[in-house]
């Protein structure tokens, strides 16, 4: 099941770069001229950015849709994680009373870690539970939702349940180990959420301030261009012919660069997963590119240009 969700994963990402490399292809083009160093060089760049807006919104789409599972993978390993410190504490606490596995995990899903005893039943059925088969689906477990910490505790426990009088004791340095450790990383993750929001606020803001520059004050700029290059130094390189379609189709693509850089970014310092931050990453392209295309189209009327 994990090398299944890679490759979907895998595939959906090489799927959004094919579809960005024809988005470039497949575009009306404009020819624009670029003087260096006194040599006139033709290059052909995409001049329809509703169309060029097109394709990268599909494909940040299909990315986002792709990604969705991971992000709920993300909150599974979360409410797991969190609920760790009490499983153990549950074992331990059990085997003190007498309690068998089987009674422990039943009397889990009464408190505090009714997510991860519901997969340990879901599992087991009406089996009985022994530390080999405990460790054993725990073990799976962090097989499936690629969490570290399931797989150190299968071992911990395994070991722990099956060295008699001392389990107890083990059970009770776990249960403080782990508690410590949990609680930092949580409290970590959740101290670095708001710069999820922020993320999307710098998004936007990006967006806003170059639709308003691309759409409103580049023409009136162009209309003293002439001017200006012609006072330039010769070694200058400089741009003739440039439409402001042009532009604003690079302007789409540098959205895409723009959200993709923030989305791995806050993946890799908040989640600690680079997916789930490619899942923002393209709902970020999407809004921004939506609220582009609403800006390029309602900013003159506003502004009365």
């Amino acid at each position: 099941m994990v090398n299944t969700t890679s490759a979907i994963k895998y595939g959906a990402l090489t799927m959004f770069i094919v579809i960005i490399i024809l988005s470039y292809l497949l575009a009306p083009k404009a020819t624009v001229g670029l003087i260096i160093m006194g040599r006139l060089l033709y290059i052909k760049l995409p001049s329809n950015y509703i169309n060029v807006s097109f394709y990268v919104s599909s494909a940040a789409l299909m990315l986002l849709v792709t990604l969705i599972p991971e992000y709920r993978r993300w909150r599974i390993n979360s409410i797991i994680n969190g609920e760790l410190p009490a499983f153990v504490r549950v074992i331990r606490d059990g085997i003190s009373a007498g309690l068998t596995l089987t009674e422990s995990v039943a009397v889990m899903s009464k408190y505090g870690t009714r997510t991860l005893a519901k997969m340990i039943s879901s599992r087991v059925g009406q089996g009985i539970i022994g530390p080999g088969e405990l460790s054993n689906i725990l073990m799976e477990l962090s097989r499936e939702f690629n969490n570290n910490n399931l797989a150190l505790l299968s071992i911990v426990l395994n070991s722990a349940l099956r060295s008699g009088v001392r389990a107890t004791e083990v059970l009770d340095l776990t249960y403080r180990e782990l508690d410590n450790v949990i609680t930092n990383e949580l409290d970590k993750v959740n101290s670095l959420r708001p710069y999820v929001a922020l993320a999307y606020t710098i998004t936007i803001v990006y967006v806003f301030l170059g639709s308003v520059v691309l759409s409103v004050l580049l023409p009136k700029l162009t209309l003293t261009a002439g001017s200006i290059t012609g006072t330039l130094p010769t070694g200058v390189a400089q741009l003739s012919g440039v439409d402001t379609s042009v532009l604003l189709t690079l302007f789409v693509y540098s959205i895409v660069v723009q959200a993709f850089l923030i989305g791995m970014l806050i993946g890799r310092i908040v989640y600690r997963n680079i997916y789930v931050g490619l899942m923002h990453s393209s709902a970020m392209t999407i809004i921004a590119v939506a609220t582009n295309y609403l800006l390029n189209i309602y900013t003159p009327y506003l502004l009365h240009v």
